[in-house]
């Protein structure tokens, strides 16, 4: 018999105070993205009443069921009064392939998100939150909740693997005080393997100076650093070194569409890929993919600091996804003023601790999705012959040849025809799966099912579609878009292809 975990006392307590949720309406399941045959793992389960919180109204047995596990059903009692939060661990699976557990709840079936069980991966996938604020931001402080909230909701009720609280320092909303208060929680509750806490802030700059970004760092800060009257994001990245190593920190840029904190990033001002290495694409301030997009935000700046503006320039970002919360509701969950599906990024690497996930997002091994946790896999290299469209349960693997998501290549024959290979499964059903190229979709095959996988020959001369930049030279760059019928998406960090 599995035991059943719950959280302890004040984590317990401040889940009750600070989100009190009604009788529940949804199960949420949470298992690792990436297992082992045989290899034991914890199902994480949480229930959450119509607006999304913990529900404390709850007193009875939810039974979690996957015939293609041991135990193939589980039995969780939730005491009513107590958010209904556990984790069952002990849980295997013994044969290869995509599996989602479910459960039922007032006659409603719910899903897990996907696990690719898989003898021999490549890496395993952590998930998590990078853009949280707490009541510490000194912004929307009303809707906020503690930095004890954030990481109690995080680690149980979201059932993350990691999360980053990046409350604002600018403006004179950050104190010595308060900057020691955010330092102090974030270490204590960095609780490897099982929860990792990044320390990070977030640094206002104007618009046309690289707008709103993130600082995350390792190490010691003894105290931030605000450029937002006379700086940008180059000169923040000068002053940072000269308090950090110079592989010990990295700055994200998000929303960088908004109007009036737009994040047009000049060559002049751009700080170089080693110190700006991915962007935040999606936030529940909207997505900033490319114009036109069907979640925008709200206000739009008209000139070209869409994600795609800026690959095309030719910095080489790769993805992550965050909430940018300000009601302090890591993944999302609860009622906010904020309007988009939630973002989180999926960090590929081989264990949950601070540096690994800080190393997974600086080298790009890691990328983006809203709403949902979006199994992905994406490989570009020699082409083969091409297939249609595959669902069914076997799980995708690497091939020699073919290089991951995130990495720059050299590709000396530019007519050498391409092969991009995708493989993705969802909580939803997949509707499509979009390969794209310089910021233009070149291929859209439909799914129709919660899994799926497409291989795509791009035959095109790359040598009349190259674009320049002073960090690539000449280069192409493909990159994939998962579209699913909740309005779940994800996006791969690039692969660029370079002239050598």
């Amino acid at each position: 018999m599995n035991d059943v975990l719950y959280p302890g006392n004040v984590d317990a307590k401040t889940l009750g105070i600070e989100a009190p949720g009604g009788p529940p309406t949804t199960v949420m399941m949470v298992v690792p993205t990436i297992t082992r045959p045989g290899e034991p793992f914890s199902v994480k389960v949480a229930l959450a009443d119509d607006l999304g919180y913990p529900s404390v109204a709850f007193g009875g047995v939810v039974t979690l069921r996957g015939a293609f596990a041991r135990p193939k059903s589980i039995e969780v009692t939730f005491e009513e009064g107590a958010p209904a939060v556990a984790e069952v661990p002990g849980v295997t699976i013994a044969k290869e392939g995509f599996y989602r557990f479910e459960a039922q709840l007032d006659g409603k079936t719910f899903h897990s998100n996907p696990t690719n069980c898989t003898a021999d991966p490549a890496h395993r996938i952590y998930w998590g939150d990078p853009h949280v604020h707490t009541v510490l931001s000194d912004c929307m402080t009303s809707t906020c909740r503690s930095l004890q909230f954030c990481y109690a909701a995080a680690r149980w009720f979201a059932a993350l693997d990691w999360v980053s609280a990046a409350d604002h320092v600018s403006n004179g909303r950050c104190t010595l005080g308060k900057w020691m208060e955010q330092r102090a929680g974030c270490d204590a509750r960095n609780d490897p393997p099982a929860f990792v806490t990044l320390s990070s802030y977030e640094q206002s700059l104007k618009g046309g100076a690289g707008g709103d970004n993130n600082v995350y760092f390792l190490g010691e800060l003894p105290l931030f650093i605000d450029e937002y009257e006379e700086g940008n994001t180059k000169t923040l990245a000068t002053k940072l070194a000269e308090a950090l190593p110079t592989d010990g920190f990295f700055i994200v840029p998000h929303h960088t569409t908004r109007t009036g904190k737009h994040g047009e990033i000049p060559n002049d001002i751009y700080p170089g890929p080693g110190v700006m290495p991915v962007v935040e694409i999606h936030s529940k301030w909207g997505t900033s993919e490319y114009r036109g997009n069907p979640n925008p935000l709200e206000k739009i700046h008209p000139g070209p600091s869409y994600v795609v503006d800026l690959l095309n320039q030719g910095l080489p970002l790769g993805f992550i996804g965050g909430t940018d919360t300000h009601a302090t509701m890591p993944a999302g969950f609860g009622i906010e003023h904020l309007k988009r599906n939630p973002g989180m990024t999926a960090v590929m690497t081989h264990e949950l601790t601070r540096e690994q996930v800080f190393r997974g997002i600086q080298n790009r091994h890691c990328y983006a999705t809203s709403l949902e946790r979006i199994y992905l896999d994406v490989e570009v290299g020699v082409a083969q012959p091409p297939s249609a469209v595959q669902t069914g349960n076997s799980p995708g693997r690497g091939r020699p040849g073919h290089t991951s998501m995130g990495q720059v290549i050299e590709w000396p024959d530019a007519a050498k025809s391409r092969e991009i290979r995708v493989t993705a499964a969802a909580k939803s059903d997949i509707t499509t799966l979009d390969v794209v190229r310089n910021g233009e979709t070149i291929h859209s095959a439909p799914v129709g099912d919660w899994q799926g996988s497409v291989t795509f020959t791009d035959e095109d001369d790359l040598a009349a579609l190259a674009l320049d930049s002073p960090w690539l030279g000449r280069f192409v760059y493909y990159y994939v878009r998962v579209t699913c019928v909740s309005g779940a998406q994800a996006w791969s960090s690039p692969v660029w292809l370079v002239q050598p």
